[in-house]
């Protein structure tokens, strides 16, 4: 977690000024962009590895939610100030600015006692090796073979790479949506996002509080059919307002169910993989983003934005529905 967010302190601080020096071509941009969310990838599973190893069973959700809402909240201000900050002060000045918040991401890592990030030797390691004498490679396809054994964790993964496969070119398709069909600017597209984030800040709020142990599987297939009934409306909206209390709403619905689905694998894989399970399953279920995202500016530019989306979030609808009719491991998943 340490060298990532060094990493990508340098990284943003380097977008900054190549900007400010008229050198930051557009392929120079998506290779460093590349390079930053690379980086953002070793974070995530480095904290769901370490979060069980310091929290008790009955306190994982509460302890999940608290880091999403501080995730959240973080999102709040930077996407409300960060909209803001591009109209009044130009597009360098946020650079510099999220360059400085990942060195003090990294200061306040440092203070953190450094046994609460090992891992003990378990007997998932091959030849009861220390985790520090096994490869990274082979750390990762241990993770796999770990997937592939189990029935509820494959059944994710299928309907993890349909969401994200649709979510992803939604995603993508909101800054050129707040423009175009909206008819807005970069505050425009800061305030959807805004109000994404304070919808996951609610949305973490009430999975802290609600007791859902015993219906964490089917929370995530209402939650995700939510989300996409939520998308095929903001396909249909041109208004700002109605496009900012859609946001919201996804906002909630997708964190009731990252939360839940998070703590079921805390509590399913044992703690000296669960790190290495934890990067498989991001890197499963992430591997779909580009091509998604490619296809949906295709698509946009093809028939409309608006009706992307509506194309999007029904078929999100549509296997997700399938999805609990033929997948009981996971619909009826608990912890």
């Amino acid at each position: 977690m340490l060298a990532s967010n060094i990493v990508q302190a340098a990284v943003a601080g380097m977008i900054g000024i190549l900007y400010s020096l008229g050198s930051l071509s557009f392929l120079i941009l998506l290779v460093m962009l590349f390079v930053l969310n690379s980086g953002a990838q070793f974070v995530r599973p480095a904290v769901t590895a370490m979060i069980p190893g310091i929290t008790e069973k009955e306190d994982l959700s509460t302890a999940n939610s608290l880091f999403s809402l501080s995730t959240s909240v973080n999102q709040v201000a930077g996407y409300g100030i960060g909209g803001i900050v591009v109209l009044a002060l130009g597009v360098a000045v946020p650079f510099y600015y999220d360059s400085l918040t990942f060195l003090f991401a990294a200061a306040m890592l440092s203070l953190i006692t450094r046994s609460l990030g090992a891992i003990s030797k378990g007997v998932h390691d091959p030849m009861s090796l220390s985790p520090d004498q096994v490869s990274f490679r082979e750390k990762f396809v241990q993770g796999l073979r770990f997937i592939r054994g189990s029935k509820f964790l494959i059944q994710l993964v299928i309907v993890g790479l349909v969401v994200n496969f649709f979510g992803a070119g939604v995603f993508a398709l909101l800054a050129p949506y707040a423009k175009n069909v909206i008819s807005g600017n970069a505050g425009t597209y800061g305030a959807i996002l805004t109000t994404y984030s304070v919808g996951a800040v609610l949305g973490s709020v009430l999975v802290g509080k609600l007791e859902i142990r015993n219906y964490v599987g089917k929370m995530l297939f209402v939650g995700v059919i939510g989300q996409g009934l939520v998308i095929v409306g903001i396909g249909f909206t041109t208004v700002l307002f109605l496009a900012l209390a859609l946001s919201f709403a996804v906002g909630v619905l997708q964190t009731m169910v990252n939360v839940p689905i998070t703590v079921l694998i805390q509590t399913k894989v044992p703690g000296d993989m669960l790190g290495r399970v934890f990067t498989s399953l991001v890197a499963l279920l992430t591997i779909v983003a580009p091509v998604s995202s490619a296809l949906a500016g295709g698509l946009a530019t093809s028939i409309s934005i608006g009706r992307t989306f509506q194309i999007f979030g029904g078929l999100i609808v549509l296997a997700c529905a399938v999805g609990y009719l033929l997948f009981r491991e996971l619909r009826d998943s608990s912890y």
